[in-house]
């Protein structure tokens, strides 16, 4: 039986350790839901737009990028509409965007950016239609927080391996993809070893102080789901 353990809003929750953002930072300690009330704060059609739209403006997508995307055409096909969400969306989360504009000005001077855990990107200017130079954004606001979440399941795998080791749970370690970790287990211990995956998210800032000396702020957390392949997953709900 396989068993996958997903790391909760990986990118977005990464994005907020990076920039510090205040507001992004107190919706995940408050637990509460930031699509929902992005949706409200933004006039957008659904809590699903709300929240593919957080995800692709970490990464800085330009009103012209949503205006032309299937998954916005139908909300919009007007670019200076999004360009308005842009506005919003940045106005109420300050600090990543004081961070996105920190990390323009260090790759436009040719310095790399530097992660809190021993990683530097170096991102060369791209050129645009005309050859002229163009800060590449999408690469520079990508890079960091990508970079950043691989050492996080870096960490939370090795952590995990460790854990479910100690406890002599039978399980093999199958595949690690972006911010999943899959696993192959017997039904008898599916929560046992998502119990252990739980506390592996749990305590990753504490393991992140201890191997790289950062401290990490946000929390983390992570969902599982189990079933006899990957086109057959379900949640695990524990009993």
């Amino acid at each position: 039986m396989l068993l996958q353990c997903d790391a909760s809003q990986l990118e977005w929750r990464t994005a907020l350790e990076l920039s510090g953002d205040e507001v992004g930072l107190a919706e995940v300690i408050n637990n509460e839901d930031a699509h929902a009330k992005n949706q409200k704060a933004f006039d957008l059609p659904s809590r699903l737009i709300a929240k593919i739209f957080l995800f692709r403006t970490i990464f800085r997508g330009s009103g012209y990028a949503f205006a032309n995307d299937p998954d916005f055409m139908h909300v919009s096909s007007d670019p200076k509409f999004w360009d308005g969400m842009n506005e919003k969306f940045y106005a109420k989360y300050k600090g990543l965007d004081k961070k996105h504009k920190e990390w323009m000005q260090i790759v436009s001077s040719g310095r790399p950016i530097e992660g809190p855990m021993g990683r530097s990107w170096s991102i060369p200017m791209g050129r645009d239609y005309r050859g002229e130079l163009k800060l590449p954004i999408n690469a520079l606001t990508n890079y960091p927080v990508q970079g950043t979440g691989a050492d996080v399941m870096m960490v939370a795998r090795i952590s995990a391996y460790k854990r479910i080791k100690k406890a002599e749970l039978p399980c093999d370690f199958i595949s690690t993809v972006h911010d999943s970790i899959v696993v192959d287990t017997t039904e008898k211990y599916l929560e046992p070893i998502a119990k252990i995956f739980d506390e592996v998210f749990a305590d990753i800032p504490k393991n992140i102080k201890a191997v790289f000396g950062y401290d990490w702020k946000v929390p983390m957390a992570c969902e599982s789901k189990f079933g006899p392949n990957m086109k057959k997953m379900q949640k695990l709900v524990a009993k």
